[in-house]
């Protein structure tokens, strides 16, 4: 079956992905918060730090955000709505998690006093984070912590999807989202790509942001190319062989781009039964997203600052989908009543 003929609906299993993807990334994030730096899920460990389950799962989010964002620049028609439509998504529920954090649970956690914490210029300066400005402390907050005194590390992939957004609307506006064009737009990528990899090594985050942008283009190229790729659960299974063989032997890196996309297309759009009602009472993954992190902090603090990371993912999982279950009923929701239109799914 065609990749068009089986994503032209709401049948797909995008929602479920999307929230397994989320309880990844806070299994993944408990280990370095309950731990210290350089404590790595079990994935990292098997793949020799290749892979961890948070990468995986933001690659996920990113292959499908590119896969969605081209067809929604495609057909919004333009820089006002593309852009509105994209804002509308990410920015109000970051703003109130960030104003939640600074307002409400920053003079709570903090070891500063009420006077000392709102007269430290540091306090208001975390409220840059709602614009994707990227602050990671707050005064006071997290000091005692065995990780760091970071509030919110998950942050830092909202300003890279945005940077994707830009480049999938240009390649909108220069005509490159077709397959006519599309190859030109290949080699631009792969020569940037490459680029970029020789320039950032060994740059941290800049570094790690190259792989989920990688799998963001992919998303963009099986949508360019939806008419011609071909969905079969057994092509699907030797991606997924090929994947665990490539990290057997160090070479997951050339071999994800080529593997994982086809694998992730499968599971989201060509499984024979779907959860396609998972969501129906709101979709929690982006409040997930934006709430881990803080949470399993929170969590840690309370247990003196280090703990055990499976008793840290267990203790912030219902407390995450909680909070992405009111972000979504008391902010995205309302505001796509406002504005007409549900805010689209943003990864």
């Amino acid at each position: 079956m065609k990749l068009s003929e089986i994503t032209g609906g709401r049948e797909n299993n995008l929602d479920i992905i999307r929230f397994c993807a989320a309880a990844l990334v806070i299994l993944c994030h408990a280990f370095p918060v309950s731990l210290g730096e350089g404590h790595v899920d079990i994935l990292g460990r098997i793949t020799d730090d290749q892979i961890h389950f948070g990468n995986l799962a933001v690659c996920i989010f990113f292959f499908y955000g590119g896969f969605l964002i081209s067809k929604s620049a495609e057909r919004l028609q333009g820089a006002g709505p593309y852009f509105k439509a994209r804002l509308l998504r990410i920015i109000p529920c970051l703003a109130a998690v960030t104003f939640g954090l600074t307002f409400l649970a920053g003079p709570i956690l903090t070891k500063l006093s009420p006077g000392e914490y709102f007269t430290d210029a540091g306090t208001f300066k975390y409220l840059l984070n709602s614009v994707m400005v990227l602050v990671h402390e707050l005064p006071g907050v997290f000091q005692d912590n065995i990780y760091n005194p970071t509030v919110n590390g998950p942050l830092w992939t909202l300003p890279v999807e945005f940077l994707c957004y830009i480049m999938c609307f240009l390649a909108w506006k220069l005509h490159f989202l077709n397959e006519k064009n599309a190859r030109w737009m290949i080699l631009l990528f792969a020569a940037g790509y490459l680029g970029a990899v020789k320039l950032l090594a060994g740059s941290g985050v800049l570094s790690a942001a190259l792989r989920p942008v990688g799998l963001f283009f992919a998303g963009m190229i099986y949508y360019i190319y939806r008419e011609k790729i071909v969905i079969r659960p057994w092509l699907a299974g030797v991606c997924a062989v090929f994947l665990a063989a490539a990290a057997g032997v160090h070479l997951l890196e050339p071999v994800i781009f080529f593997c994982l996309p086809y694998l992730l297309a499968w599971l989201g759009f060509g499984t024979k039964h779907k959860f396609s009602g998972f969501a129906r009472r709101g979709e929690v993954s982006y409040g997930m997203y934006l709430l881990g992190w803080p949470i399993q902090q929170m969590i840690c603090q309370a247990f003196g600052g280090r703990m055990n990371p499976y008793l840290n993912t267990v203790l912030t999982l219902p407390a995450a989908v909680l909070g992405g279950f009111l972000l979504n009923r008391l902010v995205e929701q309302p505001l796509g009543r406002r504005f007409g239109q549900q805010p689209e799914k943003k990864k």
